[in-house]
């Protein structure tokens, strides 16, 4: 995701690609390079940093933690929409998975949707599940289940978990703005 003004990129990492019209914000770990950079000017930013390195950092901590974060100021450019998007650091990312870097995705992950409605952001539903029209929206949790992409333009009507995971990636690598990357915990 490219930085507004700036020729700077914020490298995401995700699971989901075919989730990223969904996407309403960005996420950055407390200990990821811009997080620092903004913390060493700004005592706000440094003050949320130290609050979360206090917390636990496990996945069972983080999951039992309430989601919190601070927005930044930085704006991001989607790849695809070319709308604008709020980057935030946040307490439920870990600099160690992936790129301590994330793309929020309320609509499609529980964790992101917490967030998201804490700080009154944009749901925006891709995936509808089996047997619903186009026009279903999520609206009370998280929808992870299986089903099949909409409002998401050139991935519409991919099968999830299917076929619409590994078509993105085929598609953001063909495009120069992903690669595949296989992680072992």
């Amino acid at each position: 995701f490219k930085i507004i003004g700036s020729s700077e990129l914020i490298e995401v990492f995700t699971t989901r690609p075919d989730t990223i019209y969904g996407a309403s914000f960005i996420g950055l770990s407390a200990d990821h390079i811009i997080s620092i950079k903004l913390a060493k000017n700004n005592k706000k930013i440094s003050d949320f940093i130290k609050i979360c390195k206090q917390a636990g950092t496990t996945n069972v901590d983080l999951e039992k933690a309430e989601k919190i974060g601070i927005n930044t100021n930085i704006l991001v450019e989607h790849p695809f929409t070319k709308e604008q998007i709020p980057v935030y650091i946040a307490n439920f990312i870990l600099i160690n998975y992936g790129t301590g870097a994330i793309f929020g995705c309320p609509a499609h992950d529980q964790r992101d949707f917490d967030f998201a409605k804490k700080y009154n952001l944009e749901i925006k539903t891709v995936v509808r599940p089996d047997g619903k029209d186009d026009q279903f929206k999520v609206t009370d949790e998280a929808y992870s289940g299986p089903g099949v992409i909409i409002n998401s333009d050139f991935l519409n009507g991919l099968t999830v978990p299917t076929n619409s995971v590994i078509e993105t990636i085929k598609i953001l690598e063909e495009k120069k703005l992903g690669k595949k990357q296989i992680n072992y915990r």
